[in-house]
């Protein structure tokens, strides 16, 4: 089997800093969609650690030795994380959320904190890889999102993995919140099914971007080829 993928990346509409990174290497079965916080440059740096940290990272060995691997940088990456706090000082915050999909063979393993997502469309039915970890809270009258887990500091890391098998035909659809949020299922669905993952992915951004876009925006789309 054969894997391509496209990738997009916006600031959105009201934002100056684009802090979502993503990385992807369809030669090395990898693909990562990270959306930073912490305010000014801290989020753009904490999502950006995680994305250039893997894209210089060597893997071998068997698959499992790979998510070992794998796991244990992610707990590398939150220690420099808690590091870069102490630093910064006592009321400090910075993180990322993480989804990320890891591929050799027809073996597979999603590895998510946050709410950022990872979609599959399988026999022309979209459902959810991971599940946000986020609940809505009351803040001065309006219902809003709070992360209950992210590579963030300080704090404890808490993630998710998720071990399954790719099938030929199956697409993925990793994305941070910005892009899902401005979206229906059915419009991702539709944007999945587009012959051309290139043009799925480009109307899919299209419409968020001609509603608020009031975040950052990211979306990587992943074929598995026939």
């Amino acid at each position: 089997m054969s894997i391509t993928s496209s990738a997009f990346t916006h600031p959105g509409h009201e934002r100056q800093n684009n802090e979502d990174a993503y990385y992807v290497s369809d030669e090395r079965g990898l693909w990562i969609v990270c959306d930073g916080m912490g305010g000014h440059q801290e989020g753009n740096y904490a999502s950006h650690l995680v994305t250039d940290i893997f894209a210089e990272m060597q893997m071998s060995g068997s698959f499992d030795q790979k998510i070992d691997a794998v796991t244990s940088q992610i707990y590398n990456i939150h220690r420099l994380l808690q590091k870069k706090v102490q630093k910064m000082g006592q009321d400090a915050v910075i993180g990322t959320t993480l989804v990320m999909m890891l591929v050799e063979g027809n073996q597979a393993v999603s590895i998510h904190s946050g709410d950022s997502r990872c979609y599959i469309l399988r026999d022309d039915r979209l459902s959810l890889v991971t599940q946000d970890h986020a609940k809505t809270v009351e803040h001065n009258g309006e219902d809003r999102k709070m992360l209950t887990k992210a590579l963030s500091a300080p704090g404890e890391l808490s993630i998710e993995m998720k071990r399954f098998n790719i099938q030929k035909n199956d697409t993925y659809f990793l994305c941070s919140d910005g892009l899902y949020e401005g979206v229906t299922a059915e419009q991702i669905k539709a944007s999945l099914q587009a012959e051309s993952i290139e043009i799925g992915l480009q109307s899919l951004t299209k419409r968020v971007l001609q509603g608020e876009a009031h975040d950052n925006l990211t979306g990587v789309i992943v074929r598995v080829n026939a």
